[in-house]
């Protein structure tokens, strides 16, 4: 196989002259024609005659905008299709071949194996269940014949998965070997699996979850919160955009009048999934006039009857808001946007946001499930537990309260104090204070103090309740900030309260310990409700449009690999559309410090081009340790220091949804880079395709901003990501293009070249 991304100047031998689907004054140019003008590349991509020919399209569309054909290619032979096999092709409006991203297996035909399984189907869906920690031992029952020579077919097994699981053969690429797999679907209570198991051996060999999380905050467009408009729901009248949703948000076929008078409609079906089983729960009716009027009391808890309808209101509201906003940048019906109708606008339709409200399946988090266009993704909206606090009584030294980070595994805290004295654990390996092993010499009955880093929360909490443990203190080894601990593998076995505190924190307290140190771990704050926190909607709509966009809208594993930047774009999403006139660049925007009820936010540092407030540079990708929210926060850093480049560039326009100052451009450049950017893109790649979209957009006017605000974070012209599928092995690089560099220079010392 051959990772090929072919920058190819625009010359006539690679030109289409052909007649294609106008669209605003352009033409969407031919799948076949470009199909021809790949074989006079065949050399350059390492591909066979019969690799072309056989290969599929997947997906072909216009960019409105700008004129840009994109098109998606999917390897197969003999009926059987590689898993993410794609060739993608970018054209620009004259037919030139902008570049190329070269998944294809080289030479399939040769290197294909047999296509007859040994393992069936059910047992291929037996192993799965077996390795996703599933306890079935029934096969599960066929409900649709074999077709075709994939022989794909759909499974029905209530013990293994919450929905149907389709089933065929594919040719899963391992290691440089081409495997005959069963490729399936197993939905779960809080997992979307998309497995590959060799038909061969039986094992597992590729396995994807299109459930992403997160964790943020809600109310009306723009703000980002409740706190942005003094805790009030305000009324909102038709606030429908034409272009995007021109029957209106409660319209499914396309013909004047709403087909529902609750939160269903063609973009969204919102609703409440209190019993976390999937199967949609209750929904606020508006009656013929399509009136939600539902109050809100936010010092009530947010299960409360009247705030659970307003809860669904709200988040039908944003998904919505969410369509019609990137609508306007491209993120439509034929490049795999959600909706049920697609008008006839291309793409697949049937695939409306299941939105779930108060879903019962998790706490302290969110997630959105994205399959391939045409099926529908799921949101699903969690509480949030107030935040915590560790309250220290004595020495007077360091007495008081201190802001703390939750945990979303072991017991709850809650407004009885867990109280004792804190100790340091000592592991006597490596890191002592990280308690990544069995710890030594602990006393039961005591608070334990540890350090992060080394290996995940799950397993040091554990450690610390086997040595008698009645709770847990993770001081955070990276800066001051806090945020919500992930459990791990091992959090699912942990049963005593756990918290995390800055690192300037835990070191005063650290260094009190000889004194005995007596504190109370506690609950002092209400729960908050995800559904009221828009950043945390945008965020979690954002992994929608971003594996929907990488890859092309038929693909939704293009975001597997380390490397992969998808909790960045949707931060970034977040960020651009709460963005206020009056905002300044070298402030701190934290994320999810609504529902957390923490100012810091839930990332390592705010974001802000302040390095005082923000440190983050590419090289800090070492200390990822495999967390995507972690790799995630420091593209969004990247991605804000280009967007505030061009907005001191071009100004801030108010109007998000078809403005033209800088803050516009930025949310374009960034959008149009998904659909650029390779299946599975590390930095350098993700980057590349930004300033590409600069190039087809604006003839490349922006190089410098995008190159500035990429270079100061250390991905620089000289920047390596090293293999995408790791991290740590990056190479930092802050240098700029000599053309920058000269910019730079005449700007400084107000040269004029005339």
């Amino acid at each position: 196989m051959k990772n090929t991304i072919s920058m190819l100047a625009a010359a006539c031998g690679l030109c289409l002259s052909v007649s294609g689907i106008q669209a605003a004054g352009y033409q969407l140019f031919g799948a076949e024609e470009a199909r021809n003008l790949l074989a006079s590349q065949r050399s350059t991509l390492n591909i066979s005659q019969q690799d072309l020919q056989d290969a599929a399209v997947t997906d072909h569309y216009l960019s409105r905008h700008n004129g840009i054909t994109h098109l998606v290619f999917k390897q197969q032979f003999s009926g059987i299709e590689v898993y993410n096999g794609l060739l993608q092709v970018n054209l620009n409006h004259k037919g030139e071949l902008i570049n190329t991203h070269n998944l294809f297996v080289t030479d399939l035909a040769s290197n294909a194996p047999s296509a007859s399984p040994v393992i069936p189907a059910d047992l291929a869906i037996l192993n799965a269940a077996q390795h996703l920690g599933l306890s079935t031992r029934l096969p599960a029952l066929n409900i649709s014949h074999h077709q075709g020579d994939d022989q794909s077919a759909v499974y029905q097994s209530t013990e293994v998965s919450t929905a149907d699981i389709p089933v065929k053969l594919v040719y899963q690429q391992d290691n440089g070997a081409v495997r005959l797999a069963w490729d399936m679907q197993i939905q779960t209570a809080d997992a979307w699996w998309s497995l590959r198991v060799d038909a061969i051996s039986g094992q597992v060999i590729d396995q994807v979850n299109w459930v992403a999380h997160a964790s943020y905050d809600v109310i009306p467009f723009p703000n980002e919160s409740p706190a942005d408009n003094g805790y009030q729901l305000e009324t909102v009248v038709d606030p429908h955009d034409l272009t995007a949703s021109p029957f209106g948000w409660h319209d499914t076929d396309g013909n004047a009048g709403a087909e529902f008078t609750d939160t269903r409609g063609n973009n969204v079906f919102a609703q409440d999934d209190l019993d976390a089983n999937n199967s949609g729960g209750s929904r606020p009716d508006g009656g013929a006039g399509l009136v939600f009027d539902v109050p809100w009391n936010p010092a009530v808890d947010p299960d409360e009857e009247q705030n659970l309808e307003a809860a669904i209101v709200n988040l039908f509201y944003w998904n919505n808001i969410i369509h019609d906003f990137m609508y306007q940048y491209g993120f439509d019906e034929a490049s795999g946007n959600f909706q049920e109708n697609n008008y006839g606008n291309g793409g697949l339709g049937s695939d409306a946001v299941n939105a779930d409200a108060q879903d019962g399946s998790g706490t302290n988090n969110a997630n959105f499930g994205t399959p391939p266009d045409g099926q529908n993704p799921r949101m699903q909206m969690f509480y949030f537990n107030g935040a915590p606090n560790l309250v220290v009584n004595t020495p007077p030294a360091v007495a008081g309260t201190y802001v703390a980070g939750t945990a979303s595994f072991g017991a709850p805290l809650t407004t009885l104090a867990v109280n004792g004295l804190i100790e340091e654990v000592d592991d006597q390996t490596d890191t002592s204070s990280d308690a990544c092993e069995s710890l030594v010499g602990f006393t039961a009955g005591r608070i334990a103090l540890l350090d992060r880093g080394g290996c995940e929360f799950g397993v040091k909490v554990l450690n610390a309740e086997n040595a008698g443990a009645i709770g847990a203190i993770v001081v955070n080894n990276q800066g001051d900030g806090v945020s919500t601990m992930g459990p791990g593998a091992q959090g699912g076995s942990v049963s005593i309260p756990s918290l995390m505190l800055g690192q300037s924190d835990g070191n005063a307290i650290r260094a009190q310990l000889s004194n005995s140190v007596d504190a109370d771990m506690v609950k002092v704050n209400a729960d908050r409700d995800s559904d009221f926190d828009n950043g945390i909607i945008i965020h979690e709509y954002g992994h929608g449009i971003s594996n929907r966009l990488t890859g092309g809208p038929s693909q939704s594993g293009c975001l597997s690999n380390a490397e992969q930047m998808g909790e960045g774009w949707s931060d970034y999403y977040a960020l651009v559309m709460t963005a206020d006139p009056g905002d300044g660049a070298t402030q701190a925007r934290p994320m999810g410090s609504y529902a957390t009820q923490n100012p810091g936010g839930i990332r390592t540092f705010p974001y802000s081009t302040d390095l005082g407030i923000n440190s983050h540079t590419f090289v800090d990708l070492e200390n990822a340790n495999g967390s995507p929210h972690y790799t995630g926060s420091i593209w969004a850093q990247m991605l804000w220091e280009v967007y505030w480049n061009l907005v001191n560039k071009h100004g801030f326009d108010a109007d998000l949804y078809t403005g033209t100052g800088g803050n516009n451009i930025a949310i374009q450049l960034v959008t149009d880079g998904l659909k650029l950017q390779p299946c599975n893109p590390g930095f350098v790649s993700g980057r590349d395709a930004i300033l590409q979209a600069d190039i087809n957009n604006n003839a490349g006017a922006n190089q410098c901003e995008i190159w500035r605000g990429f270079a100061k974070r250390g991905l620089g012209v000289n920047a390596s990501s090293g293999s995408v599928f790791s991290t740590g092995d990056e190479t930092e690089d802050f240098s700029v293009p000599v053309e920058c560099e000269l910019d730079d220079l005449i700007f400084e010392h107000g040269f004029q070249l005339n």
